[in-house]
């Protein structure tokens, strides 16, 4: 029998798919987008299952609708997540949802791997942890070295069989994380385009007054995240920063404590993270969702 792992995308989703590679366990694995939950949830009604003797879901935050649908699975299930918005799910002994552990902010794949190292002794190696925590900063934000950045820059870089593969390798040899020749040279090859990029977006920034909230708005496609964390790190005088893909979605950060952008989000039909939050942003209604953040402010719906 084989276990079904369920996933999602990012670092955070990729790694769990890693952590069960290092054991002995045969499994198969799905990483989803957030937006595509719904169908694939039509997808499981159907799909057969008898193959598997557990499943996991790890970093989705599902509805209660969803969880009805697992339930109507008849299968061991184990959910682990650390979005605020899912933290009713608790209520389910199956389900393990956290946003924070060890008095600091979680991840999922932090969560899983408390998990499996109960199971797997094999997992309780230094190199391992290391991993863990340079997921667990890069997903929360928590940076004490670029390290995980860069390994999201790899991890962007190659198909996401060859990355969970090569992580695999790498971590089976029980040595301290460490990046190849070829790796060094491309992360500098990145890092000197990504600044660029981000001084670009950076220049084109406006400051606005949202909700009592001081924002930096900007206008960007791709490399969210690493934008935010710049513009949070270097602006003091920033509450939040909120970065606009005009094609489908709004992203919202901060790195202040005291701030929830998650709440922010969700005065305009989004959520997330206390850190880093999203919202839709589609056709529809882009222009109206700018007026309600911004007011009658033609600058930035021409940028649409």
């Amino acid at each position: 029998m084989k276990k079904y792992l369920i996933t999602h995308t990012d670092l955070d989703g990729v790694s769990p798919i890693i952590l069960l590679g290092l054991t002995n366990e045969s499994f198969d694995y799905k990483c989803v987008d957030i937006k595509d939950l719904t169908n694939l949830m039509e997808e499981l009604k159907t799909t057969d299952l008898s193959l598997y003797d557990e499943m996991y879901f790890i970093d989705l935050s599902l509805t209660e609708e969803m969880y009805g649908v697992l339930l109507s699975l008849n299968k061991p299930i184990k959910v682990f997540d650390h979005h605020e918005t899912h933290l009713f799910a608790n209520k389910y002994e199956f389900a393990t949802v956290k946003v924070d552990l060890n008095n600091r902010r979680t991840c999922g794949t932090e969560l899983f791997y408390e998990y499996l190292k109960e199971k797997y002794p094999e997992l309780n190696k230094d190199n391992i942890k290391t991993y863990v925590e340079y997921v667990r900063e890069l997903d929360t934000f928590a940076f004490t070295s670029d390290i995980p950045k860069q390994i999201d820059m790899i991890k962007e870089s190659m198909d996401r069989y060859d990355f969970i593969k090569s992580m695999i390798r790498r971590l089976k040899k029980d040595k301290p994380f460490n990046f190849t020749t070829f790796e060094k040279r491309y992360i500098k090859l990145r890092t000197e385009e990504l600044d660029r990029y981000i001084k670009k977006k950076e220049k084109g920034m406006q400051k606005v007054l949202i909700n009592g909230f001081r924002c930096g708005v900007i206008f960007a496609e791709t490399n969210k995240s690493f934008i935010g964390d710049y513009i949070s790190q270097k602006y003091d005088d920033i509450d939040l920063v909120i970065l606009i893909d005009a094609s489908s979605r709004i992203s919202y950060r901060t790195n202040k404590e005291n701030i929830n952008v998650a709440d922010f989000a969700s005065n305009f039909g989004g959520g997330g993270h206390k850190c880093a939050s999203g919202s839709k942003f589609d056709n529809e209604n882009r222009i109206n969702i700018l007026k309600d953040y911004f007011g009658d402010v033609k600058e930035l719906e021409e940028n649409c």
